[in-house]
Order: structure tokens, then C-alpha cells, then sequence
């Protein structure tokens, strides 16, 4: 891991092998709690390569006039438009009025962009909040990195047990973050993350990596290991591998992958390696009940 700080202009992270450089200017960077999610992703130097280099001007949000609107995502706050050749994303506060408070202006490829935040009212004068500014927009531009031939953002917990990626995915209180609990006081266990964590493809195998979004078990990790099964989780009376139809498993994926519904080329590479994740990797749902048997029920069906 980096011994960089958080707060020093420029920051470099790597998420799932994807490179990101990070300057600003007019502003300085809140020292915040949450920071320390970022802080396993890191790297000082050590980066080989970057796939997008940000700058973040803290100050009055440029006035623009699109071309064209090509997706509306405004009940999660946030719109995309074409502007001379470039996307520009729209984020609005999530509190009434919902005012916009972060632009951001991307090259087509998305290997560069100026990223323009309003300075918050509880924050210092120009300071601003690397969480805020990078939730959603970095996990909209992950998602867009990765649908270059490479991978998949996933609602989901990812679990290395001994070596082994699991990935158990699911809706929201289908039990990920209960599960992820269950997990901790194991040893040669390591908690990946317990809401967006990513599927990446290197030749016929699939790896598991995590992000800095937790979910409800505030934990994540930088690690990166090699996906062996995938359990689609639901409550039951007792713990049980449940086979089930591939279309049915596939269906269940594809609820909980986070799709680039604005760029029909992007969505066909995300679909279609979702469609072959289930084909390739061993896929089930898993019912359980909620005590740490389940642990080691999967541990002897592994």
C-alpha cells in the first residue's frame, strides 16, 4: 500500500487495474473519516499505466449548452449529454432543492476530464469532499472504463476464502453486508467489499476485485483474486446450494450489474460478459439462514 497521504495534489489510484490520476486546483481537498476507503488504492509511482487523468476546479459551475441529452438517470441524480465532442455529466444534491453542485466534461474515450464541484456550505471555503465528488461520478466512469473490453461493475460481496474469489450477489437486504459480517471473525478471509465490486476478464480466467464503495459492512479491499464460484443469495429455513436454470441465473446477474445503458457498443460488451461469466463460472443460488454455520456449510461445499 502507498504511504502517500490523502490531501496531496496529484493522487493516483488503481481499482481493479484501472489507473486513475487525480489533480485539482482553486480548492484543497476536506480531511474527512471516509477518506480511508480511498487509502488502499493508492499508489505512489508505482502505477503502470493511467486510463484517466482528472482535474477538479473548485469554484462557480461553468455554463454550458449541450447538444443533446443521451441518458436521464435524474431520480439518482445525475444526467449525461454530447457537447463538441465530448460527454458531459450533470450531479445534482441529493436534498431539496437538488440544485447542480458537480459538472464534469470527458473525453469520448474517457482517458481524461475537467471536473468542476461547488464548494459545500459545511466544508471550509473551496474545500470539497473526495467521497462526494467520486460517488457516483467515479463509479460511472469505472463503469465506462471497464466496458472497453475488460469488465464488469457488480452490486454484489466479494469474499476471498483461502485463496478462493466468491462472489455472492443479490438485492438490496437479500443478506450481502449480513453475510459479510459472518464472514469477519474467520481467518484466511478477506472481505473485498460488500456493494460495487468488480468482474474483470485476462484471457479464460475471471478475477474478483473491490472497490472504495462499501456498503453496510464499511469494509473494502484493493486485492484482486480469481473468481471461483457465484452464489445469488436469498433468506431460507436452512442452508442450501439451490441449481437452477441458466436463464434464471443470468437474469439474477443482470439485475445487479451496473450497465452502460447510454452507449449501445458498452452495453453489448457488459451483457454479453455477464452471459458468459454465468456459462463459465459455477453459479447457484445459495438460501441461508442467518448464523455463522452457513460459513462453513460453504466452506465443506467448496
Amino acid at each position: 500500500m502507498s504511504k502517500r497521504r490523502i490531501g496531496r495534489s496529484p493522487l493516483q489510484f488503481s481499482i481493479a487495474g484501472i489507473g486513475i490520476e487525480l489533480a485539482w486546483e482553486g480548492g484543497g481537498l476536506d480531511k474527512e473519516p471516509t477518506h480511508i476507503y480511498y487509502e488502499p488504492f493508492l499508489v505512489n509511482g508505482q502505477q503502470r499505466r493511467t486510463d484517466a487523468r482528472l482535474r477538479v476546479r473548485c469554484g462557480p459551475l461553468p455554463r454550458v449548452k449541450p447538444e443533446a441529452m443521451i441518458f436521464d438517470a435524474l431520480n439518482n441524480r445525475w444526467r449525461l449529454f454530447r457537447v463538441n465532442g465530448q460527454y458531459l455529466f450533470e450531479f445534482f444534491h441529493t436534498k431539496p432543492p437538488h440544485r447542480r453542485w458537480q459538472v464534469a466534461f470527458m473525453a469520448s474515450d474517457f482517458s481524461s476530464g475537467e471536473l468542476y464541484r461547488r464548494p459545500d456550505k459545511t466544508y471550509p471555503r473551496k474545500a470539497w469532499s473526495l467521497t462526494q465528488l467520486m460517488r457516483p461520478f467515479g463509479e460511472l466512469l469505472l463503469v465506462n472504463l471497464l466496458s472497453q473490453g475488460r469488465g464488469i461493475l457488480v452490486h454484489g460481496l466479494a469474499v476471498c476464502d483461502q485463496g478462493e474469489g466468491l462472489l455472492f450477489i443479490g438485492r438490496s437486504g437479500a443478506g450481502k453486508s449480513t453475510l459479510a459480517n459472518l464472514y469477519k471473525p474467520y481467518s484466511g478471509v478477506s472481505i473485498l467489499g460488500d456493494e460495487r465490486v468488480v468482474v474483470t476478464r485476462l484471457g479464460e480466467q475471471f478475477w474478483l476485485s473491490g472497490t472504495p464503495w462499501p456498503g453496510g459492512g464499511f469494509t473494502v479491499s484493493h486485492d484482486t483474486v480469481p473468481l471461483r464460484r457465484i452464489f445469488c443469495l436469498e433468506h431460507g429455513p436452512r442452508n442450501a446450494l439451490i441449481p437452477d436454470a441458466y436463464l434464471n441465473l443470468y437474469g439474477l446477474l443482470f439485475q445487479q450489474i451496473f450497465l452502460p445503458f447510454w452507449n449501445g457498443e458498452a452495453l453489448a460488451f457488459a451483457m454479453g460478459l455477464g452471459e458468459e461469466l454465468v456459462r463459465t463460472v459455477p453459479t447457484c443460488r445459495l438460501a441461508f439462514v442467518n448464523d455463522a454455520r452457513v460459513i462453513a456449510f460453504l466452506r465443506q461445499k467448496n
